[in-house]
């Protein structure tokens, strides 16, 4: 199949006309774009599987380097096993990738049968390549809202109804372990018998400060809670009782309305009451929020949701005013809410662009350009920037994945690792789809 690259002056090899013109992108246009996506989200497929199957032990491989030879301790981590679990799930829901149905079952029986612990329920969030935990038999509700999802996934895919009694039964011990009854929202952070761990003195852990994703012990963050939110969107589509309901309103509410500020700046860490603690503004975060939202403003049980709809633009123009490169295009990472800032004679910005945030600006942008096609910020010239960036500077046509950062950020750094516990395929292949999903729609 023949790949085209849509820019304004783009031709139809048939029909010899442009096929994007401006703002807005016709029937052929859309059909190209999805077709050429699709390519692209099958060399991703291809390029890791089977080889991050794991037939020895059970679940997927972290460890790859750039040359996708297998290197290092090849631990078990929940964010990562699970992410593997829900995006071989959808993607085999796609009937081009339906042989990748295997590995979903695959998945899904690691996450069953070594990930969770029998005795005191939860996953474990840490566990050697053997299946041994470690982090003194930790869990964290950050793996846990992607391992209910994942079961989610699975059910969609496959109506094993076994899938859907467990992510029940995940949310109810998720409720007892990490629930704030108070302020709302969830804490990270838990023993292996299901409390929360609130300070140093509580912690198992040696001499630990903040959690595996950053989070001061005690304090709520976007990362777990925002993730929850998308949890609870896909929980209550397969599950649509009351109480699973008001957790969903609740996470919206918190999400929208406590973590977003305007004009469209995302905090990251809070006060148990949700008082926000300062700290560096994460363009990136912005990004995945604004895709959170914009799936729980789809919920069947929120109507027409207008108000989400605004908050998702107005962080999707915030990150596009102070966090975009507009010589090359792509996501910076981070600096101050308005961009590049002074300390003294240091200048705080971080313009390293990583994959997956270009990766969550390809459905961002190609959202807000359907529904805005005549916004002045014209979101279709950016996705079709963001796209070029990508192919040109993230995607290694010669060995298959993504790049952990573009190539004109950190040059020396694309023989970093192709796979580790915190970097697998999970936001392209969302992405994709869902961008399909919109072309298609």
């Amino acid at each position: 199949m023949s790949s085209y690259t849509l820019r304004g002056d783009c031709m139809n090899q048939d029909e010899a006309k442009p096929l994007w013109n401006g703002q807005s992108l016709d029937t052929a246009a859309r059909d190209v774009l999805a077709r050429e996506l699709e390519d692209a989200l099958a060399k991703i497929l291809e390029a890791w599987f089977p080889r991050c199957v794991d037939q020895e032990h059970g679940g997927f491989l972290s460890d790859f380097d750039y040359r996708w030879r297998p290197r290092g301790p090849q631990l078990k981590m929940l964010e990562y096993q699970t992410r593997m679990l829900r995006l071989i799930s959808r993607a085999a829901a796609h009937p081009r990738f339906e042989s990748y149905r295997q590995y979903a079952t695959h998945g899904f029986q690691y996450l069953r049968d070594v990930m969770w612990d029998r005795e005191f329920g939860g996953w474990f969030r840490m566990l050697d390549h053997t299946g041994k935990p470690l982090e003194a038999g930790t869990k964290h509700g950050h793996g846990a809202s992607y391992g209910i999802a994942a079961y989610i996934a699975y059910f969609e895919l496959t109506s094993d109804p076994q899938a859907l009694t467990l992510a029940q039964e995940a949310f109810q011990w998720l409720e007892k372990a990490g629930h704030d009854s108070e302020y709302g929202g969830y804490y990270a952070l838990y023993t292996r018998e299901g409390m929360p761990i609130l300070s140093r003195e509580q912690c198992p852990i040696p001499n630990l400060v903040r959690d595996c994703i950053g989070t001061p012990l005690g304090f709520k963050d976007a990362n777990t809670n925002g993730d929850m939110l998308e949890t609870m969107v896909d929980l209550y589509r397969v599950s649509p009782d009351e109480k699973v309901k008001a957790r969903l309103l609740e996470m919206l509410h918190i999400v929208r309305d406590i973590m977003v500020v305007p004009p469209g700046a995302v905090h990251m860490y809070f006060q148990p009451n949700w008082t926000p603690v300062p700290d560096i503004a994460r363009y990136s975060y912005g990004i995945n929020t604004s895709n959170i939202l914009a799936k729980a403003s789809r919920s069947p049980c929120l109507e027409s949701d207008t108000k989400t709809r605004d908050v998702v633009k107005s962080v999707v123009d915030t990150v596009l005013q102070y966090g975009w490169d507009a010589s090359r295009g792509g996501f910076f990472y981070g600096g101050s809410t308005f961009g590049p800032t002074h300390l003294e004679d240091i200048i705080v910005f971080i313009d390293t662009k990583f994959w997956w945030p270009q990766a969550e600006g390809m459905r961002a942008l190609l959202r807000l350009a359907l529904l805005y096609p005549d916004d002045e910020r014209n979101y279709m010239q950016r996705f079709h920037q963001l796209w070029s960036y990508i192919k040109e500077y993230i995607i290694d046509a010669r060995r298959g994945g993504w790049l952990w950062v573009g190539k004109d950020s950190r040059p020396r750094r694309w023989r970093s690792a192709k796979a580790t516990p915190w970097k697998e395929p999970s936001h392209e292949v969302h992405s994709l789809l869902e961008c399909l999903r919109l072309l298609r729609s």
